[in-house]
Formats: structure tokens, C-alpha cells, sequence
């Protein structure tokens, strides 16, 4: 099982497409920013091909 830690620190009201934060992947100990729900599924769904999120420290 893969665990994870999810900071959105901005969320549009009128358009739940536009999202950022960053994923914690802790057994990688890895973080990888995000920009839209699209990117954030991507990162939590790593059999999926992912388009985008940035990997920092």
C-alpha cells in the first residue's frame, strides 16, 4: 500500500479543474508539485501514464 501526504495550497471556487500543490510519496521520499486535478491523479495513479508534476527534494 502506498502512502501518501497531499498539500493543495490553491483552489480556484469556479473551476474545481484548477488546483496546485504537492504530494509526498513516503516510500520514495519524493515530492512532486501538481497543477490541476488532472496532474494530481497522475501522480496518485502511477500506472497511468503522468503528464507533468514537477519532482523537488
Amino acid at each position: 500500500m502506498e502512502s501518501y501526504i497531499v498539500r493543495i495550497y490553491r483552489r480556484d471556487p469556479k473551476d474545481s479543474r484548477k488546483i496546485a500543490g504537492q504530494v509526498e510519496i513516503i516510500e520514495e521520499e519524493v515530492k512532486r508539485t501538481f497543477g490541476s486535478r488532472e496532474e494530481l491523479w497522475g501522480i496518485l495513479n502511477p500506472e497511468k501514464k503522468m503528464k507533468g508534476g514537477k519532482e523537488s527534494g
